[in-house]
């Protein structure tokens, strides 16, 4: 089976919402959940669901993305440090917001700004205080259309803030809020959780904190080596593909009834640890927590037993691998169940866990784009594992459910 629709870069298959008789879709979600009608796509109701082809499609997607900001990067980094920005605020929901938090570890780095995340809602309500003379904010949203990251932005506008938007469809409402934007590939959702919206926005966002470094610290790091990892992580994703699916079918069937999961991850890589987690949560609905290790070696050694799952990320050059390795060796010593995500050339964290997912990067900025693989695929195997779990549907084809999707999210909210 292969999934037929025509992905178109900057746009996406219809805007959000259901038509017709909304309370007869809602009752009939079962046969056909409301999810499906929402994005305008076909439902599926076994492996493989449309996730899955959202998830193997972000080889392209990266591709496709780099291609089409050849110029729009290296010109917004060049406008960002004439205009003597110093940091970054990003903000979105989510997805969006986890995308915000992994890539403030390049603009750490690269840029050598200083960059945090914020909950767009968060934003709106409590107003944190931002000196928009020094500090760039950047306004993430997959869909551009997202209700609450768009009161988020105009808020920002109304108080002189110079905004980027990171979105993947052009003339989004995000992007007539903001004063430049980058557009990446990919074109839809035909599933109901991000998936390539993270990786591109991901990986767009540490191409600009790069570019950024290169003119304004040009002897600090080997920026072209850099350019070349990063534009390379397109064909390492379509290379690891098959394998990381394989793995992660057998691993997510071993787990699929543990009680919960935590996942930890360092500097970029807690950004992707809280993605992850947002994956559990919404594909196969497992509890699961991100944390960084400091969370999990002061409070969270409690919960770790054997019914409960560890995933740890140690890149090999992440500065915490001292102690992302001392937790794989607590969960080995606790005799609970873990999975690391690790370098190819890896040799301690590997000793001390279960299983492991060997990625070619040891930088953790770039690590990060990788680890959304084996952090996609083992959700989703996690819901086909446990049988009764539409991955894509976010268990809007129950009707209780669907009901309150409706009332959230009406029509045109994403």
């Amino acid at each position: 089976m292969t999934n037929d629709y025509k992905r178109e870069a900057g746009k996406r298959i219809k805007s959000w919402g259901i038509e017709g008789d909304v309370r007869k879709h809602i009752e009939g979600t079962a046969e056909y959940p409301i999810m499906y009608r929402a994005l305008g796509t076909e439902p599926r109701t076994e492996h493989p669901f449309n996730l899955y082809y959202d998830i193997k499609s972000q080889g392209k997607a990266l591709r496709e993305t780099f291609e089409l900001n050849r110029d729009v990067v290296p010109r917004i980094a060049r406008t960002l440090v004439e205009k003597g920005f110093t940091g970054m605020v990003g903000h979105g929901l989510g997805t969006s917001q986890f995308v915000a938090q992994a890539a403030a570890g390049a603009f750490w780095t690269y840029a050598g700004w200083d960059a945090r995340d914020l909950d767009s809602l968060e934003y709106v309500r409590f107003g944190h205080p931002i000196d928009f003379k020094r500090t760039a904010f950047f306004s993430y949203s997959g869909s551009g259309s997202t209700v609450d990251s768009n009161r988020a932005a105009a808020k920002a506008k109304e108080l002189g803030a110079f905004q980027v938007a990171f979105t993947s469809i052009a003339g989004s409402p995000i992007t007539q809020k903001c004063d430049e934007s980058i557009v990446c590939a990919g074109g839809f959702d035909t599933g109901g959780s991000d998936t390539f919206h993270y990786t591109t926005r991901l990986s767009v966002s540490i191409w600009l904190a790069l570019e950024i470094g290169a003119l304004t610290r040009p002897d600090a790091l080997n920026w072209d080596d850099l350019r070349a990892r990063l534009f390379a992580t397109a064909d390492k994703m379509d290379a690891m593909f098959d394998w990381v699916s394989k793995r992660a079918e057998l691993l997510a069937r071993r787990y699929r009834n543990v009680r919960s999961i935590i996942v930890v991850g360092s500097g970029p890589n807690e950004g992707t640890a809280e993605e992850i987690a947002l994956k559990y949560d919404e594909m196969s609905h497992i509890p699961t927590k991100g944390m960084c290790p400091g969370r999990h070696l002061h409070g969270a050694l409690g919960l770790t037993q054997p019914d409960i799952l560890t995933i740890v990320i140690a890149p090999l050059e992440d500065p915490a691998y001292k102690e992302l390795r001392d937790i794989a060796q607590a969960t080995y010593m606790l005799k609970s169940p873990s999975i690391a995500l690790i370098s190819e050339q890896d040799e301690e964290v590997a000793e001390q866990v279960d299983d492991v997912f060997r990625l070619p990067e040891t930088d953790p900025n770039l690590f990060a784009i990788l680890a959304i693989l084996p952090g996609q695929l083992l959700p989703y195997w996690g819901a086909v594992a446990q049988g009764d779990i539409n991955p894509d549907t976010q268990r809007a084809n129950i009707a209780r459910h669907a009901k309150v999707w409706n009332w959230l999210f009406p029509k045109d909210t994403h």
